[in-house]
């Protein structure tokens, strides 16, 4: 038998290629199958997309069979809704109870139906392309709405975007009535919609038509009443074309555009009460300030008044004191008919003298803080400090100064305060103590300052109950600059007096919110 050359040289000639045969294609050929494959599932993809999608967009022709067990074609949203012998019933006063069917890619058709009132000042129709529908509320959806009003007697065509715009009512030949029948023709093609009513007792009929170019151009449809109940019946819908719309354009008197209805006036009685509560809190509110500033006024007053009474009791008090005891002694003396030493009386006056003259340096001192003072005070704080305790002690006591860190000038405030509470602890020591060394300490550290008194004297056992005025002023002049106050004292050892201020810029706004704090605290 012969064998055909072609046969020999293709042996596999008319059958299927075997992968092992595809693994041997180019690489290019494998990427035109690949690349033809893909674009055969995209087209089969968006072909089948696009007839589901005409297939839902398509409106049909139907006639809705009104009956009980339809009512699953509907969808409540508020009302109270039934379906018996072919009528829709609706029979609550809410406002904007609406009955919804249909698909939301419903774009081009036109509605019927026939209407009846079963109340007046109410307001009844159909919805056209809706979404967004809510329960509460007259104008929560986004869509269309046809229909008639009994209040002026007139077809009113609008669109609600949660914002209520609407056409120039149409008014209706005879009115608007109840219990008489009206029939609803509402077509929706593109951007224009149109629609008439009429009276299916006399006939008579009326036509609306208007544009909105930023337009829903689908939805589904439903009925719809505010505040009165109402019947719907013969509802139909069917697709729309041009012509359609055109039918009823033609009778209407002209195309209208939406308007947006003015609101309500401010001045409603809800909000005039508002107004008038708002108003009264705040008048209440700056009364309630204005006393409380006034309060807190004659709080800074008081306090004020407490530390010039310290200032009196730790200077000039004492001065004035030391005064009356030497010129009562020369007193006595005299009474007692003592003759008196030349010598020694001018002694005597001459220590009182220097009393008299240490009162009025103090009371120059108290003056100057009180009034336009330096604004700072110098390294000659410690040498001031020891001569006080040198006119205090004279030479029964050994006065020591001692200065650590690096020194920079003290405000006015904690200044006049250290030398107040130093004052007052040099004599307390002296006084109460019987010490033979007195320790005044200046330590600056990075953020602080503090002045201490230390002496060797009998200390005591320092307890809350058993403190004196005098302490009291201390401790009530290192408050009133933000300062810390701290007493160490052991029984047979001695008594350290230490205050403590900061250095920061932020002292006084400290020292501020601390008067605050203590203010609100004493109100």
């Amino acid at each position: 038998m012969r064998v055909d050359d072609s046969e020999r040289a293709d042996p596999g000639a008319g059958l299927p290629v075997e992968p092992s045969q595809l693994r041997r294609l180019s690489t290019p050929q494998k990427w035109f199958i690949g690349v033809a494959l893909t674009m055969t599932v995209v087209a089969l993809g968006a072909l089948t997309w696009s007839l589901w999608h005409q297939a839902n967009d398509l409106v049909p022709a139907h006639s809705y069979v009104l009956q009980p067990d339809k009512m699953n074609e509907w969808k409540v949203v508020g009302g109270d809704w039934k379906i018996s012998d072919g009528i829709i019933y609706n029979t609550s006063y809410e406002r904007g109870s609406k009955l919804l069917t249909g698909s939301r890619s419903w774009g081009n058709y036109t509605v019927r139906s026939d209407v009846q009132f079963v109340g007046i000042n109410a307001d009844m129709g159909v919805l056209i392309r809706t979404s967004n529908e809510r329960r509460e509320g007259s104008d929560t959806y986004d869509g269309y709405y046809v229909g008639l009003r009994t209040l002026d007697g007139s077809m009113v065509v609008g669109r609600s975007n949660f914002v209520w715009m609407e056409a120039p009512p149409v008014p209706v030949p005879g009115g608007i009535n109840p219990h008489v029948w009206y029939r609803l023709v509402v077509t929706a093609y593109g951007c224009n919609i149109a629609a008439s009513a009429q009276n299916l007792s006399t006939l008579q009929e009326a036509w609306i038509a208007f544009r909105d170019p930023s337009c829903m151009k689908t939805g589904r449809i439903g009925v719809r009443s505010l505040s009165a109940g109402g019947m719907w019946r013969n509802i139909s819908i069917s697709g729309s074309k041009r012509g359609d719309y055109l039918e009823l354009r033609d009778h209407a008197a002209a195309v209208e555009h939406l308007q947006i209805l003015p609101g309500p006036p401010w001045w409603t009685p809800w909000r005039v009460g508002i107004l008038f509560v708002a108003t009264s809190a705040l008048i209440l509110l700056i009364q309630f300030a204005y006393f409380r500033m006034q309060r807190w006024k004659t709080y800074t007053i008081t306090a004020e008044r407490e530390r010039l009474a310290h200032d009196i009791h730790d200077t000039m008090a004492q001065s004035f004191a030391g005064v009356g005891y030497q010129i009562q002694g020369i007193r006595r003396r005299v009474v007692r008919g003592e003759r008196l030493d030349t010598a020694y009386l001018a002694d005597q006056l001459d220590v009182a003298y220097q009393l008299v003259r240490s009162c009025h340096e103090e009371a120059s001192r108290t003056i100057s803080m009180l009034g336009s003072g330096p604004p700072t005070i110098h390294q000659s704080f410690l040498r001031s400090m020891a001569d006080v305790a040198h006119n205090i002690t004279g030479d029964q006591v050994k006065i020591l100064t001692e200065l650590r860190g690096t020194p920079c000038p003290l405000n006015l405030r904690p200044a006049d305060a250290f030398w107040h509470i130093g004052r007052e602890a040099i004599a307390n020591a002296v006084s109460h103590a019987d010490p033979t060394c007195l320790t005044i300490r200046l330590i600056y550290r990075r953020d602080s300052v503090s002045l201490e008194v230390e002496d060797n004297g009998k200390g005591f056992k320092y307890s809350l109950e058993t403190v004196g005025f005098g302490i009291l002023g201390m401790q009530k002049r290192a408050q009133d600059v933000g300062a810390k106050f701290q007493i160490i004292s052991t029984p047979g050892v001695g008594t350290l007096i230490r205050v403590t201020a900061r250095l920061e810029n932020a002292t006084l706004i400290e020292r501020i919110f601390t008067n605050v704090g203590r203010a609100s605290n004493a109100l």
